[in-house]
Formats: structure tokens, C-alpha cells, sequence
């Protein structure tokens, strides 16, 4: 009876670990009750705090932003995460506040990525034990942290890509079976449902495993089958995703986010700091340990582990400077906006080097002796990358309790700038608070003109001067049907710019009138001027969603319910199978 509870402790212990890693990494924000809001934590609150508000006032609005970014009206989740908003606003209507919202999530996106890791490895063919350090070892390096830290949606992605990485290697180790239809769609559809940029990075970094499973496959035309069922269930369950983007992109001119020079954005060599544009020495020394392994054993390396290092050290090469950035960003300009910081790749780079580090300490190794110093030098480094993450974490906590709330104020118009005013908002039962007293200009997704323009005409400026400076001498009611009503006083008969935003679709009603395009004119950021009346005028904005895109905004609803209900049902009987073989064995 010792014997098996000694073993279910042990069959458990990865799980608890990786839990126990997401606690400590939260534990300096417990202690000090801090929030931390990084790079793009505003821009994000904001697109939660609107799906948020939709839910808990049971008044949807798909597109139109009636409560974030100022009551703007503008459309932004949905052509980025959709569904992840939604869930996130959720949890924040859970939550209530930003602090407790933050703990939440960032203690999922840890967990969710460490187990994610460790299914890699343990799918790879690792042994439990490196397959455990790769997994702590990827929870506490890259972008992973860069959720809590920074806010920025690539940690989200890093946390999902592992299981993305792990079909893949399915594909290669399985002839018979390469390809997992359900559960590959799945993952895809979660990633586009979550960060676009990294489900084409998971769609990328398939290629080969798929074209070398294509090769050793047993049946190449049921691998082609299973990948055309793969992609037709991700095709539907993001029909909402791409069914917005076709129709926005089709009628509109949509700011790009702001561009960034490729070559300037590569990954600096530090010696304990991980922030998100650094990699730790002691990182690199793993890595060139692992490729010297590589060529000294190359005869006894599975032919696996070889493709993921090798794809891993090219996907990391693309992250420097030694890669050609400059040519890239002249050839395709259009990157630098796209993908901005090369250093993102290292969402790719870093699962697939640790999960040839987790293959490479899980071969036999002689003397024994060496083996268990090879072993030891993997926990110190693990132990040595962990205590800087937590550093990290723990400094930053103590600064916002102590010093500058918002530690990044880019793009951040601040209304009040007492300290001590941000911190009450952000662990106020009213995260709207928040966002009043910190408002974001970014341009990203506002409908410009043809024309282009940078500097103090570019759409983010734009976007301060007309939307941020005006939007307090109007008072926004959100009414039924996701309707926006905008009122304000004009002395005399005037033209007044109206701080929202519309769009193609967007209809406009003027003090009882329905105004088409002709009857009143745009900026460059598309913000209405109208003729106003003497006295109090009432303007009505609603944007109107085309039939066809309704169509699919429900037939990936109903998809994403149907296959709930397919999970729920086989989930059930296996449960039921497994109570079944309970009841015989204690017969």
C-alpha cells in the first residue's frame, strides 16, 4: 500500500511542480498587492473591459466598442482575439479588479505553458526528469513572463504553441497516424481565436514536420484526408476571425500597428536580465552545450531531436542581428508592422531547443558519475534562470508599490498622475476607473484615408488630438442593440468633430435623421463632422454587420458549442468506463 501512494506522489509530481512554479512566480504580487500594467497593459484592459461590460449590461456589440477606449466606437477584438477577449472579460466580471484579474491569468498562462512544455518533451520521447527542468526552464525565459510583466498577447501565444509544436512531432514519430485532425484544428483555432501572429508562426513552424511525416507516412492520401479535415474544422471555427477581417479589410483603409525598424529589434545578449528584446547568457551557454552534444554524439542523436534542434538553432538564428534584417525589411517593408520585433520568433526558438535538451539528457550517459554532474549543472541553471525570473517579478512589484505605478507610458495620455490615485484604480471593483484616469492613443485598426501620413499627423496623434482631447465635453449612453448615443450643447449652428469612429458600415443618425456618406464629412482618422443644431444634439452611431459576416459570427459559435458538447460527451463515458474497471478491481 507505501509502495502505491509513494508511486501516485511520484506520477504527480510534474504537475505539482509546474504549479508550484506558476505560485512563486505570482507569490512577490501576493506579498505586495501589487498590479503590474507593462507596454500594452492599457491596451488590452481596455479590450477587456469593454467584452467585460457587454457582458455584465447583456448588451453585445460584435464589433463597435461601446465602453473601452473612450466609447469610441471602434473596432479592434474583433479582428484580434476575439474569443479571448470575451473570456478575459469574463473573468474580469469574476475578478472585479485588475489586480485580482491579473493573478488569475497570469498564473494560467505559466501553468498552461509550463504543462505545455513538458507534453512536448514527453511527446518527443524525453524522460520525466529533463522533460521537468525544460518545462521550468521555459516558464521563467522569453515571452512567456512577458504576460505578466508587460501584457504583451505573444505570452499568451508562447503558452499555447508547445501542444501546436507537439502535433508536429507527432507527424514525424507516427507513420501510421501523422496527423490528430480534431486536435490540431483545435489548437489552431484556439490561437487564432487568441493572437493572429502567432497562429501563423504555429502554421510556419508545421511546414516541415508536416512535408517529412508526408514522406514517411504509411498512407500519404490518408495524411492529406486527415490535413484537409484538419484545416476545414479551423476554417469554421474561426469563421468569426476571418469573416471580420475580409469585411473590414475589404471596405477600409486599417491602420497597421506601428512600424518598427526589424534590424533594431533583435535579441541583446545579457548576462542574468530575461526581458523580452534579451536572452540570459546562461541561456546561451545551455544552447551551445546542446549543439556541441550534437556533434560529438551526432551518431547516437535520434534523427527527432536533430530536427527539432536544428529547426530550433535556425528559427533562433532569424532572432539576431546576424540574420539579415536590414534586406528583409527593404524587400518586405510591410514586416516591420507585421511581425516588428524579430525577436517575437523566439516563441518558436525556445520550446524547440529546450525539447532537444530534454531528448539529449534523457541518453544514456557513461560514467554515471558524469551523468549526474551533467544533471546537476541542468538544476543549477534551472534554479539560476528561475531566480531571475522571480527577481524580476519581485523588483517590478516593489517599484509599484513603492514608486511608478505605469512603468511604461508610451502612447498613454495620463489624466491624474497621482501614484497613489493608479494604484487605488487598479485594485478598485471598478476597472473602468482605471481607464479614465490612463487613456491609450495607439492607431492600431483605426479606418484612415488613402493617404499616408507619420509624425504629428499619424493616426495615433490623430487619435489624441480628436478623439482623447474631445471626448470629455460629450456624454456617451450605450443603448440596446449595441448602439452608441452621443450627446453634447452647441451655442450656435456649427460643424463639430465627434469623438468616434465609423467605419464603411457604420450608420450615423443625427437628431432623428439617418444621415448617409455624402451628408457629412470625415478626418483622417474617420471621426464624423456633422452640422450641429442650437442646443442640445443627439447623435446615434450603430455599425451595421453585413449578413454574410453575421452568418459566420454564428457558425463559429455554434461550432465552438457543438464540439463542447462532443467533448463533454466523450469525456462522460470515459468516465463512466473508468468508474466501470474501479468497481471490477475492488470486486
Amino acid at each position: 500500500m507505501r509502495l502505491i501512494k509513494r508511486g501516485w506522489q511520484w506520477r504527480w509530481l510534474p504537475q505539482a511542480m509546474i504549479v508550484m512554479m506558476g505560485l512563486l512566480a505570482i507569490l512577490p504580487q501576493l506579498i505586495t498587492g501589487s498590479t503590474i500594467v507593462g507596454t500594452d497593459g492599457i491596451f488590452h484592459f481596455n479590450r477587456i473591459y469593454d467584452t467585460a461590460k457587454q457582458i455584465s449590461a447583456l448588451n453585445f456589440s460584435y464589433f463597435q466598442m461601446n465602453y473601452g477606449f473612450q466609447q469610441s466606437g471602434r473596432v479592434i477584438n474583433a479582428v484580434y482575439g476575439p474569443y479571448f477577449a470575451y473570456l478575459a472579460g469574463l473573468l474580469l466580471v469574476i475578478c472585479r479588479s485588475w489586480y485580482h484579474f491579473q493573478l488569475v491569468t497570469t498564473f494560467a498562462v505559466y501553468v498552461i505553458g509550463g504543462w505545455g512544455m513538458y507534453r512536448l518533451a514527453q511527446t518527443a520521447g524525453a524522460r520525466r526528469n529533463p522533460s521537468l527542468v525544460a518545462a521550468l526552464i521555459f516558464m521563467n525565459v522569453g515571452w512567456l513572463p512577458r504576460w505578466g510583466l508587460d501584457q504583451n498577447m505573444s505570452g499568451v501565444g508562447a503558452a499555447i504553441l508547445p501542444y501546436v509544436i507537439a502535433c508536429g512531432v507527432v507527424m514525424v514519430k507516427r507513420h501510421d497516424r501523422p496527423m490528430q485532425p480534431i486536435k490540431l484544428a483545435l489548437l489552431m483555432a484556439v490561437l487564432c481565436q487568441t493572437h493572429v501572429l502567432s497562429t501563423l508562426m504555429a502554421f510556419l513552424i508545421l511546414i516541415p514536420f508536416w512535408i517529412i511525416g508526408l514522406v514517411h507516412a504509411e498512407s500519404r492520401s490518408k495524411m492529406i484526408r486527415d490535413t484537409a479535415v484538419a484545416v476545414g474544422i479551423t476554417v469554421v471555427l474561426s469563421a468569426n476571425v476571418w469573416g471580420a477581417l475580409l469585411s473590414l479589410y475589404s471596405h477600409n483603409s486599417l491602420a497597421l500597428p506601428h512600424a518598427s525598424a526589424l534590424a533594431h529589434n533583435t535579441l541583446k545578449l545579457t548576462w542574468l536580465r530575461d526581458k523580452r528584446r534579451t536572452v540570459s547568457r546562461v541561456l546561451i551557454m545551455l544552447f551551445t552545450g546542446q549543439l556541441g552534444i550534437l556533434i560529438v554524439m551526432r551518431k547516437r542523436i535520434s534523427k527527432v531531436n536533430w530536427l527539432l534542434s536544428g529547426l530550433g538553432f535556425l528559427v533562433l538564428w532569424t532572432t539576431t542581428g546576424l540574420f539579415p534584417w536590414h534586406l528583409v525589411h527593404r524587400l518586405v517593408p510591410v514586416l516591420s508592422s507585421v511581425l516588428q520585433f524579430p525577436v517575437r520568433l523566439t516563441v518558436l526558438a525556445y520550446p524547440l531547443l529546450l525539447c532537444g535538451l530534454a531528448l539529449t539528457f534523457s541518453q544514456p550517459v557513461k560514467p554515471l558519475r558524469l551523468k549526474r554532474w551533467v544533471m546537476l549543472g541542468a538544476v543549477l541553471t534551472t534554479g539560476v534562470l528561475i531566480g531571475t525570473n522571480v527577481h524580476q517579478i519581485a523588483k517590478t512589484s516593489v517599484q509599484v508599490r513603492h514608486h511608478r505605478v505605469l512603468r511604461h507610458l508610451g502612447g498613454t495620455l495620463l489624466i491624474k498622475r497621482s501614484p497613489e490615485q493608479l494604484r487605488q484604480a487598479l485594485s478598485s471593483q471598478h476597472p473602468g476607473i482605471l481607464l479614465q484616469l490612463a487613456e491609450k492613443h495607439s492607431g492600431d485598426y483605426l479606418p484612415v484615408k488613402h493617404t499616408s501620413k507619420k509624425g504629428s499627423n499619424s493616426p495615433s496623434n490623430l487619435y489624441e488630438q480628436q478623439i482623447l482631447w474631445g471626448h470629455q465635453f460629450y456624454k456617451f449612453t450605450v443603448l440596446s442593440g449595441g448602439r452608441l448615443e452621443v450627446q453634447w450643447r452647441a451655442s450656435t449652428q456649427l460643424q463639430y468633430v465627434i469623438p468616434v469612429v465609423t467605419y464603411y458600415d457604420s450608420s450615423l443618425t443625427l437628431n432623428g435623421k439617418t444621415l448617409s456618406r455624402s451628408e457629412y464629412g470625415r478626418t483622417h482618422i474617420n471621426a464624423p463632422i456633422v452640422w450641429s443644431k442650437k442646443g442640445v444634439n443627439t447623435l446615434i452611431l450603430k455599425y451595421e454587420t453585413p449578413v454574410g459576416v453575421s452568418g459566420l459570427l454564428w457558425v463559429s459559435a455554434f461550432s465552438w458549442l457543438g464540439f463542447a458538447a462532443y467533448g463533454g460527451r466523450r469525456g462522460w463515458r470515459r468516465y463512466r468506463a473508468f468508474r466501470g474497471q474501479k468497481i471490477k478491481v475492488k470486486r
